[in-house]
Order: structure tokens, then sequence, then C-alpha cells
């Protein structure tokens, strides 16, 4: 049954490794089939952890696993939560029911779990239901270890099909230009916030300072040292630009104003992230002003175009990937495009 989806897996794993892997999925029915781990598939196959964790979110990239998060107590080890989604990872503090000890999550204290996306044709394998004994977390098994292994955007932005129609929807209302310019301005805003309301970890919307109209600010709710949320950081702003021609160079220095004003003048203590979202393509001084302005005050801003987003939306690509190939350009100062280079796919 797996043959063709696993078939992504060449160039990863070698035909016997895949064919083990293949296997252990097969013989999975009933709780097993929802309780498939990196240290698992690591043992079965008799691979790394670091190559069990590339394999399972490939092929939770490919449609063939879902996966959710087990918070375990660090003081007790008690499994207190299951969820869906990161977003639904508590922020606050809380008090465990196991022990009564107040305690704050972290990234290792949770356990990425794996299911079959379809395990209705199993019918004969091995049955394991959720480990809800008390222990402590396998160190492999923990949302830190597999954030940190990579492909933490795969994670944290996966829209669906009927999402990704709606993008494409919506920008193609901004590309053909109709009603008033506010409109229009208003309408790219609209997308951009949907956009990145996609990530189940930010949370966009406009808001209003006492000296500036900010189009949308996005508040990260997982403050997240992996990847370009260490970038991002904990708040970021993003100015929509929806001219019919080439945006204006003074854009990048107006946005660069307005995050340094958000800082007190110091560097990125409150903001070190920005976009600058255009219907056409910025201009070439958008790059150098970006470098300059990452070079003095570590403040990081990108410019993504029109053209980039009807892309990106095309292809279902990864906005997250985009997000960081673009501040992995400005931060190197990168001459070369590392979407053509081969380092990303988005």
């Amino acid at each position: 049954m797996y043959c063709s989806h696993l078939s992504a897996l060449q160039g990863m794993l070698n035909d016997v490794q895949i064919q083990a892997l293949e296997a252990y999925f097969s013989n999975l029915i009933g709780g097993a089939t929802k309780n498939i781990t990196v240290s698992k598939v690591a043992k079965a196959l008799g691979i790394s952890p670091q190559l069990a964790s590339r394999v399972l979110t490939k092929c939770k990239e490919i449609g063939l696993l879902k996966v959710f998060y087990t918070i375990r107590c660090p003081e007790c080890g008690m499994l207190i939560k299951r969820v869906d989604s990161v977003a639904d990872i508590p922020s606050e503090p809380f008090e465990c029911y196991g022990c009564n000890e107040e305690i704050e999550v972290e990234a290792s204290d949770i356990e990425l779990i794996y299911a079959l996306e379809d395990d209705s044709v199993f019918i004969e394998g091995q049955q394991e239901g959720l480990d809800l004994s008390a222990r402590a977390v396998v160190p492999e098994d923990s949302m830190e270890t597999i954030f940190l292994a990579g492909n933490i955007n795969e994670y944290l932005f996966h829209p669906t099909d009927d999402e990704y129609q709606k993008l494409r929807d919506m920008y193609s209302s901004i590309a053909s230009r109709k009603g008033t310019t506010k409109k229009i301005g208003d309408t790219l805003e609209n997308l951009t916030e949907y956009l990145f309301n996609l990530c189940p970890i930010f949370k966009a919307a406009g808001i209003r300072t006492t000296t500036n109209q900010i189009d949308c600010c996005v508040r990260n709710k997982m403050y997240l040292k992996f990847g370009i949320f260490d970038t991002i950081g904990a708040r970021f702003f993003i100015e929509c630009k929806n001219e019919s021609q080439t945006p204006s160079g003074g854009y990048m220095s107006k946005l660069h104003s307005i995050i340094t004003t958000a800082n007190g003048g110091g560097n990125g203590n409150c903001i070190k992230f920005g976009i600058i979202i255009s219907k056409e393509k910025g201009p070439s001084t958008f790059k150098e002003l970006a470098v300059k302005y990452y070079l003095s005050h570590q403040v990081v801003i990108i410019s993504i175009c029109g053209n980039e987003l009807k892309e990106l939306f095309d292809s279902k690509g990864n906005l997250l990937d985009l997000i960081e190939r673009k501040a992995s350009e400005i931060m190197m100062d990168a001459t070369t495009d590392l979407k053509e280079a081969g380092l990303y796919d988005s």
C-alpha cells in the first residue's frame, strides 16, 4: 500500500530500509498506529534518531502521518495532556494534577507522537496504546530534539488544500486591482493577516501606536529558539504596499525607523524582525538598506513581492521556508539566490 508514498524517502533511506519501514507500518494495528515515535522507528530500522526524525517528518509532509504532542510533567513524569497543535501547548505555568507542582512546559517536556492517517487496512500485527505511565520524556522523542534536527517549519506551517485555495483567491483579487486604492490596500492587509494566522503559533492583526499605524503586527505566541523563530523573536511588524509600480526604497527606511522607535533606539530589544510585502518587486536598495540595518542594529528586514506570494500559493510552499531564506540572504549578504542554489524549496 505504501510503496508509492514511501518512494519519497529515496535518497534518505536505501531500498532495504524503506522496505523495513513499510513492514513496520504494516504490522501496526489498534493503538499502535497512533503511537509511533522517533525512538521506535530508529530501533526498528537500525538507524540513528536524527535520521528517524527526518524520516517521520517527511512522512508527515507527504500526508502519510499526522502528529500530536504529549506533555509530561518535568517533576513527576505524569502524562498531563495531549494536544493536536503546537498552538494548544500551554504558554503559562499550571499545576500538575499528579504531583500538584506548578510547572512551566519547555520543549524538552513535550513528546511528538505520530499516527498513521489511514489505518483501516491493517488487520493483524502488534497492538500498543499510548503510554500513560509516569516516566521521563524519551530525549530523542522530545519536541526539542526533533525541532533541533531540522524541518521545524513543516510542523508549524501546513495549510490545507482549501486554505491554499483561499490564499490564491485572495491574491487574485489583489492582482485584478478592482476597487478603490484603499480597498486594494485593505485586501493586501487582509491577505497578510490571513496568511500569517495560518501558522498556529502566530497571531496577526493591524495595530496603531501613538506615532504609527502598523499594517500587521505578528505576535509569536510560543517563543521557540529553533530555526527562523530565533531570528523572528517574540513579535514583528509587517508593512503592506499595494502600488502598481516599484515601491519606494524609502519604505525600508520607514519600517526600520518604526522598529527603532519601538526599541527605544536600541538593538532589537522589543522588535528584531520586519517584513515589507508589496504587490510589485522592491528596488535593489531594499536589500542594500536591509543589510546595512542588520549590521548596525541587528534588526532583520526582508521583502516579499506579489509574484513570490503567487508562486508560494500555487506550489503549496512553506511560508516559513520563504522567510528563513530571505532572512538568511540578508544576514549573509548573499549575492546568490539561495532558492536557485537549491538550498530552499520556497
